[in-house]
């Protein structure tokens, strides 16, 4: 198989870097293409392979990347690769389904004047068919994830216009949504995406975030789906759950995704969760919240334990926090971490189904990484160790070998290494106070008792002081003396 090229194609460019949409959460969009598909932008190949649908057309702009996939999929059936930007497309309703999940930022060309945002949402509209289906990918240029990113320097793939620059993007959720109606379309499902558009772990839908029964379930999701593995202004974790609480995690998002139609509603999960193993969907149903597989349950309502735990830890709230750590370290639940449980008003713990339990250390390990690094060997009393166990124990929460200084984990975060500079600063300030201190009082001794040798050196130059040594020597001798005496007696 070859690309068709279809003019605007670049041919020494690849959208490998950053990596395309994939991941088992946009796979479960993907598979509600129907009919003939039009995948439009840079995609991994298993999300291309979710989509059901037998007639397949992919849109990329590089060269590279159109001969990859021309080879991956040279005997699979009713697929064609296309290369060049998007505005070459023919303005004919041609595709029951289009599919940019990876956004509308990589689908023009530097061989061509470049589209607006909503200019490629009109290209895409024109060649959906009526009854067609749109999933759609947009980044938040607003988002958490950029809002806690340290400045970078522009990387070879942002030649274009920053998203900043384009007053037609939507600048949330809100304006998405309104911009598909206006465009005749009707919207089956939106969700925000977390960590990211790229590879989201979590698709949390907008009735998800507003209603508090979930929020035990959300939480967690929200610590878990956001592992950063580059260094941050802040640890983006607690962040989103305080954007949770206070009903912004929607608009703060890193992302959003959108499936309308052109007529007709489609039914979606509310809540798409990667999960070990497997996805989770979570929907809304007459008995209220419940997940399927695996294991379909109905999901526990009740405050997520890692935040109660915090709240007990950060407040000195003793009691609490070990009552608490008792329920979790002395039941079933001692090897699942506690994101991944909920305690509800009667104080029982309940699983989320988010992973499978592991070893205890490390789950407790996780809450000492978000607890202040003060309590740390508190909190490995509480939870039952030895004295003598206790910086084993907290050596092995925090990922450090034996025998070797604690290192507390965690993201790169500049807050907390800010915050941890700090504290460092302040004790060693401490300790420069205590060796002054010392060398002054050193320093004073040394000079109490040069005076008192010069005192004694004068005195033994007086009349008095010279009877007196004279004194002293007599009565050393007569005590050698004597001794020697009674030696000589005691003989014979």
């Amino acid at each position: 198989m070859n690309p068709l090229l279809l003019g605007g194609e670049m041919p020494h460019w690849s959208d490998s870097s950053p990596s395309p949409a994939g991941g088992g959460a946009l796979a479960v969009l993907a598979s509600v293409a129907r009919g003939h598909t039009l995948i439009v932008g840079p995609h991994a190949s298993p999300l291309i392979d979710a989509v059901p649908a037998g007639r397949v057309t992919v849109l990329v702009r590089g060269v590279p990347d159109a001969e990859a996939l021309a080879a991956r999929y040279a005997s699979r059936p009713g697929f064609e690769v296309c290369c060049g930007s998007l505005e070459k497309l023919a303005a004919v309703p041609a595709y029951d389904t289009v599919l940019a999940l990876d956004g509308l930022e990589r689908v023009t060309s530097t061989e061509s004047a470049g589209l607006t945002w909503a200019d490629s949402l009109a290209v895409l509209l024109a060649v959906l068919r009526p009854g067609g289906r749109l999933i759609l990918g947009c980044e938040n240029p607003a988002g958490l994830h950029r809002l806690l990113a340290l400045p970078a320097e522009p990387g070879d793939e942002q030649w274009g216009a920053p998203a900043f620059d384009d007053t037609s993007r939507p600048a949330g959720i809100g304006a998405l949504r309104s911009a598909l109606v206006a465009a005749g379309l009707d919207v089956s499902g939106e969700y925000a995406a977390y960590p990211g558009i790229r590879s989201p772990r979590a698709l949390v839908g907008a009735a998800a975030l507003a209603d508090p029964d979930l929020r035990g379930l959300l939480a967690g999701v929200l610590r878990r789906a956001w592992l950063p593995g580059e260094p941050v202004l802040a640890d983006p974790r607690p962040v989103a759950v305080q954007l949770l609480t206070g009903g912004l995690a929607g608009e703060l998002a890193p992302g959003w995704f959108v499936v309308a139609t052109r007529g007709g509603q489609m039914p979606l999960p509310d809540v798409i969760l990667t999960a070990d193993p497997g996805v989770v969907r979570v929907s809304r149903t007459a008995r209220g919240w419940h997940r399927d597989g695996p294991g379909p349950a109905a999901v526990p309502v009740g405050r997520n334990l890692m935040d109660a735990l915090l709240v007990a830890a950060r407040g000195r709230d003793l009691p609490a926090m070990r009552a608490l750590l008792t329920a979790w370290q002395g039941g079933e639940f001692a090897g699942i971490p506690a994101d991944g449980l909920v305690v509800d008003a009667a104080g029982e713990l309940h699983d989320l189904g988010l992973g499978a339990a592991g070893d205890r250390r490390v789950a407790l390990g996780r809450f000492v990484d978000a607890a202040p690094a003060e309590l740390a060997e508190l909190i490995a009393a509480m939870a039952g160790a030895a004295p003598a166990d206790h910086a084993e124990l907290i050596t092995a929460m925090a990922g450090a070998a034996p025998g070797s200084a604690p290192v507390r984990p965690g993201v790169g975060a500049l807050r907390e290494v800010t915050a941890e500079r700090d504290r460092l600063a302040r004790e060693l300030g401490e300790a420069h106070a205590r060796l002054d201190w010392y060398e002054s009082r050193l320093t004073t001794r040394d000079a109490e008792l040069a005076r008192a040798y010069r005192i004694i050196t004068l005195l033994k130059g007086t009349v008095p002081g010279r009877a007196a040594t004279v004194v002293r020597g007599a009565l050393r001798t007569g005590k050698r003396a004597a001794r020697t005496a009674l030696h000589q007696f005691r003989k014979q």
